[in-house]
């Protein structure tokens, strides 16, 4: 598994203490940080909450290298462990920054974990992950987490979603719409990676069902859009904005009414869409299966989140998750013809997935924009590498 090297600089409140030691740790992901709080906890002999990525190599985007972090420790640390070198660019690190997600400022963790311990009572709380989309802390029995104010608010999308079905998400246990923050149920069991096919099954059945009840009432939903129907205007005025030397990126522009013209005869409806549909984000105990992570959602075609799965399952897998969705939206629509909506959306998949990856970087403060710099761009080449093959 890959390594990250970390750097730390560690304040109490905005007060810089000093470095810590550089340490490694795995998984490599920037954003996981489980690892990172745990050594310093017993490095410095008090609790920690990584606030932000300061910096980070450039060499594989998201995982390894070098990552420094912002860390704020939650009592005064062990003497003499610390470099406490003054750090010339500290009043910069902690300055104001206008798009700082809520719990990348001092203290913000701990408002998330204090507002949690008042509805659960005084669990032990560990930090799990933390980057410009989200924080997300884990309870015994719970997990609660904040999102930016760009993305949907989990626990609201959940509290739709299980009006139709209550197995299909974690119960939710408290909710801050104002802070954006969610408190949930633990879901039991392992993520499904590799998802057998009774998973499958499950899981697309019972979320095309979802979103079918869901389809009357999307646009009254606090979620974003991201609509087939506006893709050629949001992705002219994208293009100047990303880095694309490809000269078939205006004509596949042109061509984007006839492509979303035969999506739409597809029959199928907009609706609520997960948005990262992939089988990391499906919870199993051999008996219940549920989706986590709703942070993506957004108003949009159906056939994005079968793109995503097909994306991430093996090659050999594919045919079978796709005969399901489809034989699942025929009876939730009879006379719908779902597979015919799957070779549009190998191209509009991508388009849309550049406008979602460039609404993060419009709105995620500069030292975490390194995320998804790339994003959009790939995302429009994918979109012209699937148009010159697939249609």
């Amino acid at each position: 598994m890959e390594i990250k090297t970390v750097e730390a600089l560690v304040s109490v409140g905005a007060r810089y203490v000093g470095r810590a030691p550089a340490f490694e740790v795995e998984p490599g992901w920037w954003s996981e940080v489980e690892a990172v709080t745990r050594h310093l906890d017993r490095l410095l002999g008090v609790r920690t909450v990584v606030l932000r990525l300061v910096h980070a190599d450039e060499a594989v985007i998201g995982r390894g290298g070098r990552v420094v972090y912002h860390v704020e420790a939650l009592d005064e640390p062990r003497s003499g462990v610390l470099d406490e070198t003054p750090l010339p660019e500290w009043d910069e690190i902690v300055a104001e920054q206008p798009l700082r997600a809520t719990w990348a400022e001092v203290d913000g963790p701990r408002r998330l974990i204090e507002w949690a311990q008042g509805i659960i009572g005084p669990r032990d709380a560990v930090q799990v992950k933390t980057w410009n989309l989200s924080c997300l802390i884990r309870f015994p029995g719970a997990w609660a987490k904040a999102t930016s104010r760009f993305c949907s608010i989990d626990a609201d999308i959940i509290e739709h979603i299980r009006r139709y079905d209550d197995t299909l998400a974690p119960a939710v246990l408290a909710t801050s719409r104002e802070n954006r923050w969610s408190l949930l149920a633990h879901a039991p069991g392992t993520d499904c990676w590799e998802p057998d096919r009774p998973s499958v099954e499950s899981v697309v059945s019972r979320w095309v069902a979802a979103q079918a009840a869901l389809a009357d009432e999307a646009f009254a939903l606090d979620a974003p859009r991201l609509l087939p129907s506006a893709l050629a205007d949001e992705i002219a005025a994208l293009i100047p904005r990303v880095d694309l030397s490809e000269r078939g990126i205006l004509e596949l522009v042109d061509r984007l009414p006839a492509i979303v013209g035969e999506l739409e005869a597809a029959g199928l409806p907009i609706t609520l869409v997960h948005g990262d549909f992939h089988p990391g984000n499906w919870r199993s105990d051999g008996t219940q299966r549920v989706i986590v992570d709703w942070a993506d959602t957004f108003v949009g075609h159906p056939a994005t989140d079968i793109r995503r799965l097909h994306d991430f399952l093996p090659p050999e897998k594919r045919d079978h998750a796709a005969e399901v969705w489809s034989a699942a939206w025929r009876r939730e629509l009879p006379g719908c013809d779902p597979l015919r909506a799957l070779q549009p959306m190998s191209v509009l998949g991508p388009l849309t997935y550049a406008l979602m990856y460039q609404r993060f970087l419009d709105n995620i403060e500069p030292d975490e924009r390194i995320y998804h710099q790339d994003d959009p761009g790939n995302c429009l080449r994918s979109a012209l590498d699937m148009a010159g093959c697939a249609l």
